[in-house]
């Protein structure tokens, strides 16, 4: 396409990423599309990552910040960007070399879209593992449809499962992100996935199957070891479902409470199996921590006991004072702290909406 199409801003929010930078910027530099600016904002770094860039020279916008998290980082460079389009590529990430081209052709046919996203691949060392970046509904529905390219209003998909899996697929037209503001930055919270909600509330999102993206496993990143990755989701992945509680249409707030109480019972879930293969103690204070995220819904009480776990409660906050209501049913999250009390085992695994 060449220098004649539209200006896309590249941003690449960057903490201590001496090891991958390098690859991360030529795989930029290489691109069909190459009307482009690249931006970096480093985050604080304490490595190599700042010299590395600035020997780019002119090639490269280089911000450097004190260390504030990846959303404040993408905000920095989204506050200079000056694109038809934003792109996002985290530093750890790679692109194929059509990435921006391919994408740039898709968002001509879905002028109204406000995210084009593509799907991807998960690597680690120089093996890239089967399987997809975009989420399995989206995987599905794609494969139902000849085009290869699904487009649509899909909030409520979107908050069941998070269809992107890294902020490295999207595209956005500038437009959309002035419209929508800037992400949030908590580093307790999924940024990229509140973002990706609050344009699908706002826009038609489109999600096209091209492998333009490689996602890099590795336990230096933010969500950590594999082992232990599972319970820093449930953090994010509750407060963004208590957050979209408030930002949502109000006919959509009873979906956004069950599929919050869903959550926490396929976590509690993921805690049983990780109490039996690691750490039960660990597993038990996370299991609590969850207890506390839906103080009004339903819950199992059990003195420890599995042949007790059936019974439920419902458990009331009045005055500081606890009150416990008897009635039939169970939630799994206590039925797995019954359980793990007594050497037990759950009899099934639930669905686990938001990352499958």
């Amino acid at each position: 396409m060449g220098r004649s199409g539209p200006l896309v801003s590249v941003i690449i929010p960057a903490y201590n990423a001496e090891r991958f930078i390098d690859e991360a910027l030529e795989r930029v530099f290489k691109q069909t599309h190459d009307h482009l600016e690249l931006i970096l904002v480093d985050d604080g770094s304490t490595d190599g990552t700042g010299a590395r860039v600035r020997a780019y020279g002119d090639r490269v916008r280089y911000i450097r910040q004190g260390n504030a998290g990846a959303g404040a980082a993408r905000n920095r460079g989204l506050a200079v960007a000056t694109g038809d389009y934003i792109a996002f590529l985290d530093a750890d990430d790679l692109w194929r070399p059509e990435k921006l081209e391919v994408q740039l052709e898709i968002a001509v046919r879905h002028p109204a879209s406000g995210l084009i996203a593509c799907d991807g691949g998960r690597f680690s060392g120089g093996d890239v593992e089967p399987g997809h970046l975009l989420s399995p509904w989206v995987v599905d529905r794609l494969a139902e449809c000849g085009s290869g390219e699904l487009s649509g209003r899909f909030y409520r998909e979107a908050l069941r499962s998070n269809p992107v899996a890294s902020p490295s697929q999207m595209l956005i037209p500038r437009s959309v992100t002035r419209a929508i503001g800037p992400m949030i930055t908590d580093r307790k919270d999924a940024e990229d996935w509140d973002y990706t909600l609050r344009i699908a509330l706002g826009y038609p999102i489109t999600m096209h199957r091209h492998p333009l993206v490689l996602y890099r496993v590795h336990d230096a990143s933010r969500s950590g070891s594999p082992e232990r990755r599972r319970f820093v989701w449930a953090v994010w992945d509750l407060r963004l479902l208590t957050r979209h509680e408030a930002l949502c249409p109000t006919e959509d707030r009873a979906f956004v409470r069950r599929t919050k109480r869903d959550t926490v019972r396929a976590y509690a879930y993921e805690a049983y199996c990780y109490a039996r293969r690691h750490d039960a103690r660990v597993a038990r204070t996370f299991l609590w921590w969850l207890l506390r995220q839906v103080p009004a819904e339903p819950a199992v009480a059990s003195a420890g006991r599995p042949e007790r776990a059936a019974v439920r409660v419902d458990v009331v906050e009045a005055g500081g004072a606890r009150a416990v209501r008897k009635t039939e049913g169970a939630m799994v999250f206590v039925v797995a702290w019954a359980l793990l009390s007594a050497g037990g085992c759950l009899p099934y695994p639930p669905h686990c909406p938001g990352r499958e």
